[in-house]
């Protein structure tokens, strides 16, 4: 029997091979039923309409996040439903085609959101390029291997600074959304930067964040078989 294009003994073994993991955690105990949720209900993402990120990280923005803010999001889907639930008018940058289409789906009665497909650009580059260079526009995914996301990272360029309340930065070539990014947030705004745990993605963009506090998140999310870790950076007034 298959559940959700696996089977239903795959899903068993992944679940009792990470749940001992979640209930070990004084903190991260609290988010099982959800997380179970997430793993059987299809879609879970786009049905429940919430961002994938950290449920803690979720947990603190839906408490700060107000009536109907402005936010940029690079990379869609379930955020772009969230934001919708707070009466958001959203700019929406995504490269997948095939997501585009599932996303454009759920938004073809929406407005408020201005929810653009920008793949990336095949380029000559250097054999051992450095994905931690913002000025690059590189990923980390082997399949974009000489692409550059030079184009996808800019549309943010079309707003005035200070102009967003909140840019989530959960999509491709994540170095260099910060750096456009973050002179778009204004004062009391907040970027969220998911998967914070990994490490390049702020080795060298520090310059851009001096003007934030930096909240951590690490745990448990929707549809993950790992803790990872969400950072929501709140713009200094």
């Amino acid at each position: 029997m298959k559940l959700f294009g696996k089977t239903t003994l795959t899903l068993a073994r992944e679940i009792l091979s990470y749940l001992p993991i979640i209930l070990a955690s004084d903190s991260q105990r609290r988010h099982v039923h959800r997380w179970l949720r997430s793993l059987i209900q299809e879609n879970y993402l786009l049905r429940e309409k919430v961002p994938w990120i950290t449920f803690d990280a979720l947990d603190y923005l839906k408490e700060r996040l107000f009536w109907k803010p402005r936010v940029f999001e690079y990379g869609s889907g379930g955020s772009t439903l969230h934001w919708l639930r707070f009466g958001a008018t959203c700019v929406s940058i995504e490269h997948d085609p095939e997501w585009f289409a599932l996303t454009r789906d759920r938004l073809s009665h929406v407005d408020e959101v201005d929810y653009r497909l920008v793949l990336p650009e095949k380029v000559v580059g250097p054999r051992s390029p450095d994905i931690t260079d913002p000025a690059l526009y590189l990923s980390a995914v082997p399949l974009f291997q000489g692409y550059s996301f030079k184009r996808y990272v800019s549309q943010i360029d079309g707003f005035p600074d200070c102009f967003f309340d909140l840019v989530m930065i959960d999509g491709r070539a994540r170095p260099s959304c910060i750096m456009h990014g973050a002179r778009k947030v204004k004062k009391g705004g907040m970027m969220i930067l998911d998967n914070a745990d990994r490490v390049y993605y702020t080795a060298k963009t520090q310059q851009y964040l001096g003007d934030f506090t930096c909240s951590s998140f690490h745990g448990v999310g929707p549809c993950g078989r790992r803790m990872w870790r969400t950072d929501i950076y709140l713009k200094k007034a």
